[in-house]
């Protein structure tokens, strides 16, 4: 094949591993979202390998979306780190497998506190899946790496199980526009729809002012302290008359210099 139809061709495996999963969406599903819809601690996605990264892509949809979530790495967690898992929780395990052991030797913990488990598989009739309280089939037939060893088709499958989660969720829950600005204040739509008139302007002492009657000199002082390259002028009774800029001042200055020049050029005449 030509590296053109190698590249059509993984899209093809991938695209075709994402929509199997269309028959696949069941009573597990249903029972899934539930089980993240009535959770009244936060979502612990765990994960290892490539299916550590699909994890850790899951629980940032899931925050993003308004469902508290968090990444646990299953090596660190037999080490320690387990213990970010409480009883209020819920598990999302991702394993194409199903008998990763990182994640086997966690199950322990995870049962003794009672915490529902949801295990996103390609073996539904592993260890793993026979732990969870909702199982979602990510099986594949093949690969799309020629040798049929790096995860390709499984992870694509895996990561858009996880975005439906996700999603079926979010309309569950009535999650809106704002709601996503509110979580992403630095973004354009945060921007748009939160940022007010009120959170930018200048006041008190912050505002450059300057009374009509002032020399220039002021003004000029004025706008450059307070770095807006602009003042206001009030009058006596403090009502504002007119504003000037340093494009203002800039401008006045080149015409004072033209108009010296000029007198300059008719007194050498």
């Amino acid at each position: 094949m030509t590296v053109l139809d190698q590249a059509k061709d993984v899209f093809r495996k991938e695209a075709n591993a994402i929509l199997s999963l269309i028959d696949r969406v069941n009573e597990d599903f249903i029972r899934a979202v539930t089980l993240l819809q009535s959770c009244t601690g936060k979502v612990i996605v765990t994960g290892i390998g490539k299916s550590g990264i699909i994890s850790q892509k899951i629980a940032s949809t899931l925050s993003c979306s308004g469902t508290p979530a968090l990444f646990l790495h299953p090596a660190e967690g037999i080490h320690g780190d387990i213990g970010m898992v409480s009883k209020n929780d819920v598990v999302i395990a991702v394993s194409n497998s199903g008998e990763t052991d990182e994640l086997l030797k966690i199950l322990p913990v995870i049962k003794r506190l009672g915490i529902k488990l949801i295990v996103v598989t390609g073996n539904p009739e592993s260890l793993l899946s026979k732990s969870g309280d909702a199982v979602l089939d990510i099986g594949v037939q093949e690969e799309a790496c020629p040798l049929g060893l790096i995860p390709t088709t499984s992870t694509a499958a895996a990561m858009a199980m996880g975005d439906a989660l996700a999603l079926a969720l979010l309309e569950r829950r009535g999650f809106k526009e704002e709601d996503f600005a509110a979580l992403h204040p630095g973004g354009a739509l945060g921007r748009k729809l939160l940022l007010r008139v009120e959170d930018v302007m200048h006041v008190r002492e912050a505002l450059p002012l300057v009374s009509e009657h002032d020399p220039m000199k002021v003004a000029l002082i004025e706008m450059t302290s307070k770095r807006l390259g602009v003042t206001g002028v009030v009058t006596e009774q403090g009502e504002l008359a007119g504003i000037i800029t340093d494009g203002d001042l800039r401008r006045g200055l080149e015409r004072e210099r033209l108009r010296k020049k000029h007198l300059q050029r008719r007194h050498c005449r």
